[in-house]
């Protein structure tokens, strides 16, 4: 179909006007000469030829031609490559490859068929890797499929996207549907997004055979995380998933098992139970521990073999523990719901050294009588306590409770631990600590005077109520903020403080107000432990934004504050620094890729710059290799050389830091080189994934096919290709090319030259 159409170079009544004053023209005779009517009408002919052409370059008309073409489709085959697919299809000896291997080779004459009917058929091979696989007149397909983990989600959404400008018909996912990849960049659960919004259907062929619940009794263990850090004296919360078949009703003991470096194994008590509901159950389990020295060490989670179970390898998950020498556990007991308590409890907890355990106490519980907290008081692995804003009589009765706070106190005294109190309305004198056992190790003295009973108004003459800029007595590592931190002028003030008559003679100021009272604010003393008498519990304003002329938080000298505090009353050493190893992964196939970062850091988490380090692999046979590592990039990230790991067994790397020509210690991980093949450790297929895979693009068309279906549904596209005509316009402006513009050229040229010489001939010019 064509349509004509015209452009012209100005208004259409202005080239009307002047092709009518041309052809007008035509009927004016010379006045000085004399023609005849042959001659005339050979002029007149071919100024009518001038005329008419300087109209067709006025108006420059074209025409659009449409052409119907189909259009072209693309059809995508994603196929699994990975080791798994060696293993058995059926029953048979058939494995999973040769299954879809002849499936695929049987049917590839329809293929060129297919691109008879402008459908494009590409080939793909997939592990943790995608690359195309060539076909001209056949497939090159692999001999036998050799890749590495699996992972199904990324190839479906790479290979759909990097097809967004085409037309994609269809998308066949052949595979086992077991993901082994740990870490996928795109989650199989993401993975069928783009085909959903292009509406494009997904073919699932399931290879392998599901496990028959009927006849297969099995407990596995799953999704247990390769390698767990945590501080000596922290709690570990580890979780893994089991699966069990064919053991419902029945209970199933879980442990966890320790090995020291010589090999030793602890079981972890008490054991897990799990009883499955179902005859084919998944069951997350989380497994707690605390360990009690640092190292590194090497755990497990098993689960008992069951009667029956056959199959006993998939029973226990190794992965790694590193405790760390640097774990702080502190205690706070907190006596109302404050602001102060909400904060410091954040700031605590998000250090990576402390474990913090939250013990809250409301003055509505003293009709209960005093909490017994005897047995926490005596916990050894505690290291600091801090109470805040918790009235004694909460804590304490001299007849019925009187353990409580003299375990606290022998705590201190005896075994050397950390104790702070903190202001509020119940604590120190108004919480009548003065007739408790903690009276003689707190630096300040306090009398039954001050006593503040409950629901009763607050006595404003025990506390100081004005705003109080604090400052240092005297130089101390607890209130050095840093370098770059403010002047304590700086910082928000306090809303008040308790009020301390007197120091006691053991005790040293540590901040005072700074005005001319000199209100002492914090108290240190040291009675075999640390303790230390803070007036104050307002210094979350610390936190908030603009409270001062800089307009910003001061949440880092917040943190770093209370930091130190914990750290004076642990006695930790505040300046010990120490280099870390980070890795991302610690299990790995021979030849695996190992990548680590390393950093250096006190133990306050300030991280140290112009740090160099030196590395050393040790092999499972004791030799020692140079492993380089540069510090350069974020989290100084390098890789192991792949040579270095051809042997099963466990490895460990060793890096040493220095600065400034100065050790600061050395860091020591180990990792562990896999003697099994995880792609062929599970001989269960996981035909739901590639069913539900299928069915999230059901209303397009995709469904599930068994090998032998391939043919058939080839065969229907052939028959009905689903290729849509598309309308294409061939367009033509006369004037736009150079060839009819040179022709209009030479021929209008060519009329005007006759036009004169016929009239010089006839002696009109």
């Amino acid at each position: 179909m064509s349509t004509l159409s015209f452009q012209p170079v100005t208004s259409i009544w202005i080239i009307l006007i002047f092709a009518c004053a041309a052809l007008l023209m035509l009927f004016v005779r010379p006045s000085f000469a004399n023609i005849n009517d042959s001659q005339r009408k050979k002029l007149n002919l071919l100024r009518s030829f001038v005329v008419l052409m300087a109209l067709l370059g006025l108006m420059r008309p074209g025409c659009v031609q449409t052409e119907e073409k189909l259009q072209a489709g693309v059809m995508l085959f994603l196929l699994d490559i990975s080791r798994s697919m060696q293993l058995p299809h059926i029953d048979d000896n058939s494995t999973r490859w040769d299954t879809i291997k002849k499936a695929l080779t049987d049917n590839q004459h329809k293929f060129q068929k297919l691109a008879e009917k402008q459908i494009e058929t590409r080939f793909f091979g997939f592990d943790n890797l995608v690359s195309p696989i060539e076909f001209d007149t056949r497939l090159n397909l692999p001999k036998s499929p050799e890749g590495g983990e699996t992972d199904i989600g990324t190839p479906i959404f790479n290979s759909t996207l990097e097809t967004r400008g085409e037309r994609l018909i269809g998308v066949f996912l052949a595979s086992d549907g077991v993901q082994t990849v740990l870490n996928p960049a795109v989650e199989i659960s993401q993975a069928i997004t783009p085909l959903v919004d292009m509406e494009t259907p997904l073919f699932s062929i399931p290879l392998g055979s599901p496990a028959d619940t009927g006849q297969i009794a099995d407990v596995s263990i799953k999704n247990f995380a390769e390698q767990h850090v945590v501080n000596v004296k922290n709690k570990l919360s580890a979780t893994a998933t089991i699966v069990s078949r064919g053991y419902r009703d029945q209970d199933i003991r879980i442990e966890l098992v320790i090995i020291d470096s010589l090999g030793r194994e602890k079981v972890v008590d008490p054991p897990t139970i799990v009883t499955p509901t179902r005859g084919v159950e998944e069951t997350n389990v989380e497994i707690t521990y605390k360990p009690t020295e640092p190292g590194e060490y090497r755990m497990k989670i098993r689960a008992v073999p069951m009667p029956g179970e056959l199959a006993l390898r998939n029973n226990e998950l190794d992965a790694f523990l590193t405790v760390n020498d640097k774990g702080l556990s502190v205690a706070f007991i907190d006596g109302g719901v404050a602001w102060e308590q909400s904060y410091l409890r954040r700031s605590l907890a998000s250090a990576e050294f402390i474990d913090l355990t939250f013990v809250p106490i409301y003055p509505s519980e003293i009709e209960a009588g005093s909490q017994d907290l005897e047995e926490l008081f005596s916990d050894d692995s505690i290291d600091v306590f801090i109470l805040s804003n918790v009235s004694s009589r909460l804590l304490y009765d001299k007849n019925d409770n009187p353990n409580g706070l003299q375990a606290l106190h022998d705590a201190v005294t005896d075994r050397g631990k950390g104790l702070m109190m903190m202001g509020g309305y119940h604590s120190f004198g108004p919480g009548l600590y003065h007739s408790t056992p903690l009276a003689e190790i707190l630096p300040i003295k306090m009398s039954g005077r001050e006593r503040q009973d409950f629901n009763a108004d607050i006595r404003r003459e025990l506390h100081i109520v004005d705003e109080l800029t604090m400052k240092p007595a005297q130089p101390s590592e607890m209130t050095n903020l840093g370098e770059d931190a403010v002047d304590w002028s700086e910082l928000p003030p306090l809303v008040g403080a308790n009020r301390f008559a007197e120091i006691s003679r053991n005790g040293t100021v540590i901040l005072e107000s700074n005005d001319a009272a000199r209100h002492p604010l914090m108290v240190a003393s040291a009675v075999n432990g640390r303790v230390l008498a803070f007036a104050g519990d307002s210094l979350w304003r610390w936190n908030l934004k603009g409270i001062k002329k800089h307009g910003r938080t001061f949440k880092l000298e917040y943190d770093r504050f209370w930091r130190q505090i914990i750290l004076w009353l642990s006695r930790a050493p505040k300046d010990d620094e120490s280099i870390s190893i980070d890795f991302p992964q610690r299990r790995f196939l021979p030849r695996g890729r190992v990548r680590f970062g390393v950093k250096a850091q006190s133990v306050a988490g300030e991280e140290l710059n112009g740090v160099s380090y030196a590395g050393t692999l040790i092999q499972p046979d004791g030799q020692k290799q140079i492993v380089s590592v540069p510090a350069s990039g974020e989290g100084n990230w390098n890789e192991v050389d792949r040579d270095m790991l051809t042997t099963p067994g466990v490895y460990m790397l060793e890096i040493e830091g220095q600065r400034d020509q100065q050790s600061l210690g050395t860091a020591r991980r180990q990792f562990v080189v896999m003697d099994r093949d995880i792609e062929k450790s599970n001989p269960v297929a996981n035909i739901e994934r590639m069913t539900m895979l299928a069915n999230q693009t059901r209303d397009f068309g995709g469904k599930v096919l068994e090998p032998a279906q391939l043919g058939q549904l080839l065969d229907e596209l052939i028959a009905n290709p689903p290729v849509e005509k598309i309308q294409i316009p061939t367009r033509w402006r006369f004037g736009e090319t150079k060839y009819d513009s040179g022709a209009f050229l030479i021929l209008f040229v060519l009329l005007l030259a006759a036009e004169w010489i016929l009239r010089k001939k006839w002696g009109l010019v």
